[in-house]
């Protein structure tokens, strides 16, 4: 299942690159996402991981599988309370957003990814007070008031637990459970790679996980990826490789120039700028979305 902050940290908007797998279970399917590191400003791009919910009115055994070229919107700031874009498949944040919204999005034909962090304490979120001294570590830097979790506690994965519960009773098709690469970090815990590793096989508990640098050994057991700007780190034809077999890439890229003070009067993207995002190489069968960095409701499409 998935996560955004209303306070401004939304989904990691600095730079990064990310590519998600989902891996089906009868119940619950997980994917994880392992961003490279590096990204504008020394921050490292980070690790996701995005699940896939069993449709309500489908088999216990059916896991939902999208097809290539959907539309679709991601949007981690504030409540959606606009859906006229009209798209098929919906990110938002599980907090901020109620079942009565996700229903309405979803009467619509629409499916819904709601997005949490897996991986970090964050002090707004309504549970953060559930979270033990003992298991936080070093802030996470930019971004005050969320710090690196022990992933091995067992408290930990409680909590997480319980939010994959909401996710169900809100009535979200998947989640997008997000920062697990504290191994990439100066996590301030000692969390290794292997920890990373151990936490996505808790998650496949509820479902199943692997990593992104292993495409080619999950990819039949995967239903789709999201990445963010492959086509500015030019590696889009990385993922192609879902395509290829049917499964569907939600693709990510920035304007760098919008900010959520002003996106609804800043002039669209000249036409050379959005070639070079929605004409980039193995992009052709993607799932393109062009926003600003706050990820609000702004979108622009190819």
């Amino acid at each position: 299942m998935p996560i955004y902050q209303s306070t401004g940290n939304h989904w990691r908007r600095a730079a990064k690159t990310v590519v998600i797998f989902i891996i089906g279970l009868a119940a619950i399917a997980l994917l994880a996402t392992v961003a490279a590191p590096g990204g504008p400003a020394g921050r490292a791009r980070r690790m996701n991981a995005r699940a896939a919910l069993e449709d309500d009115d489908a088999s216990e055994s059916t896991i939902w599988q999208p097809a290539p070229g959907l539309k679709w919107q991601i949007q981690l700031e504030n409540a959606v309370d606009d859906t006229s874009v009209n798209a098929e498949v919906y990110d938002i944040d599980l907090f901020d957003n109620t079942a009565d919204t996700i229903r309405s999005i979803r009467q619509q034909g629409a499916k819904v990814i709601c997005y949490f962090s897996a991986g970090t304490y964050e002090d707004w979120r309504s549970d953060a007070e559930q979270f033990a001294e003992a298991d936080m570590g070093n802030e996470l830097d930019g971004w005050p008031g969320e710090r690196w979790l022990n992933i091995r506690s067992a408290s930990v994965h409680r909590i997480i637990e319980s939010r994959l519960d909401m996710a169900h009773r809100k009535g979200c098709d998947g989640v997008d459970p997000d920062n697990i690469d504290a191994y990439n970090n100066e996590n301030g815990l000692g969390l290794t790679e292997a920890d990373a590793v151990d936490f996505i096989k808790y998650l496949a508990a509820q479902s199943h996980a692997n990593g992104g640098d292993i495409i080619g050994s999950v990819i039949e057991n995967v239903q789709w990826s999201v990445n963010e700007q492959c086509a500015q780190y030019d590696e889009c034809d990385t993922y192609a490789a879902f395509t290829r077999v049917n499964k569907p890439v939600f693709h990510i890229e920035y304007s760098d120039e919008l900010s959520n003070s002003d996106y609804k009067i800043k002039a669209r993207m000249t036409n050379s700028e959005k070639s070079s995002v929605c004409d980039a190489p193995g992009t052709e069968k993607f799932s393109t979305v062009i926003k600003d960095l706050d990820l609000s409701a702004w979108v622009e499409y190819c």
